[in-house]
């Protein structure tokens, strides 16, 4: 009787392991992107914070939105109503629900960020001192799309917060 030679099994066992590693190579390239938010969304749940690099950038696409309509239109856009996230090319429905555990409100040259009322997040934020401050269910920190500048419960004249130092935590 013939034995088996050792090197076939050797060499069937690394193409097996070269095929098992295309496979992951493969699963990683196509999911990769989604991979990696899904690894910062359970960062995040860890933490138990909503982070706020997504919460200044959306506020910063909602600033930049509105800007864009004052200047085609020479109006800012409407206060009220689902045209407030229209003439902005939002759907109304995309925003009915908080996003990030903000709910956003779009109102004229501002941007609203709001703590809702009833639900078992808050928000906090820093004022530019340092202090962390604690946005209260419904108020706001309302974000000036001319300036950029945010503010803590009253638009324009409040306290300035930076808005980098957001974060959205469960009770």
């Amino acid at each position: 009787m013939n034995k088996p030679l050792r090197a076939q099994g050797t060499t069937e066992y690394a193409l097996i392991l070269a095929l098992v590693t295309l496979a992951i190579l493969l699963v990683v390239a196509i999911f990769g992107r989604g991979l990696a938010a899904a690894y910062q969304k359970a960062v995040d749940g860890l933490n138990g914070t909503k982070g706020a690099s997504t919460i200044q950038s959306i506020a910063q696409d909602f600033m930049a939105r509105a800007l864009k309509y004052h200047q085609t239109t020479g109006n800012w856009p409407s206060t009220w109503g689902d045209q407030r996230f229209t003439q902005l090319g939002l759907n109304p429905a995309d925003w009915a629900a908080p996003v990030n555990g903000i709910q956003w409100g779009p109102h004229g040259e501002y941007i609203g960020l709001a703590n809702v009322s009833g639900d078992n997040l808050q928000v906090y934020v820093k004022d530019m001192n340092g202090n962390t401050m604690h946005l209260i269910d419904n108020w706001n920190i309302w974000c000036d799309a001319v300036d950029g500048a945010c503010y803590y419960h009253t638009a324009g004249t409040g306290t300035v917060v930076e808005l980098s130092t957001i974060y959205v935590t469960g009770n």
